[in-house]
This record gives structure tokens, sequence and C-alpha cells, in this order.
């Protein structure tokens, strides 16, 4: 007969209490993000519609709480991070100065569910 220390057994039952929290609270965040994803559906319906009628309107509309507009299609311009500070690092002489734009900013830790 093997006798088990009562830690082991009451760590072995917080580890579990933890597990099934961990599991509730997970099934929760999956919910969550099934009922916005259907959100996010209806809103992408809803502002299909309001563009629909912003064209035929033929101007932007608002009130006393903001307004609806249509923004024109537009160019958005990146750059790859990796690639300019390679020229940095390895061709300081010629791309150095560009160090002095070069900004950086921290992103909270965070939790995944999948």
């Amino acid at each position: 007969m093997q006798i088990i220390p009562v830690t082991d057994t009451l760590h072995e039952k917080e580890a579990a209490s933890l597990d099934e929290r961990i599991l509730e609270l997970v099934e929760k965040v999956r919910a969550h993000r099934q009922r916005i994803s259907a959100l996010e559906a209806k809103n992408d319906a809803a502002r299909e519609e309001l563009r629909q009628l912003l064209e035929l309107r033929g101007e932007n509309w608002s009130d006393d709480e903001g307004y609806a507009r249509l923004v024109p299609d537009s160019t958005r311009v990146s750059y790859e991070t990796k690639a300019l500070d390679e020229l940095i690092i390895h061709e300081p002489l010629h791309y150095g100065w560009l160090k002095d734009y070069r900004k950086e900013s921290q992103i909270r830790s965070s939790v995944q569910v999948k």
C-alpha cells in the first residue's frame, strides 16, 4: 500500500479546481467570441446598407451625437521594420540617420484563447 502525503492530495485538488475554473472561463470567452462574431456580421450588414443610403443621399449625414460619412478609397503606406533595422545595423554610415525616426511602443501582455 502506497501512502500519499496530505500535501500532495491538497495540491492535486487545488490544481483540479484551477483547471475547472480555467475551463469555465475559456468556455465563456469562446461563447462571447461567438456572440461578438454574430453581432459583427449584423453590424457589417448595417454599415453596408448605410453606405448605400449615403451614396443615394449624395452627402454625409450628422446629428448632435456624431456623423455618418463615406470615406473614399485611399492608400496606406507602411514600411517593413525588419528591413529598415537591417539597413541601420549593417550600413550605419548610409542609413544610421534613420534611427532618429524609429519609435518603439510597449505592448501589454494578454491572454489568447482559441
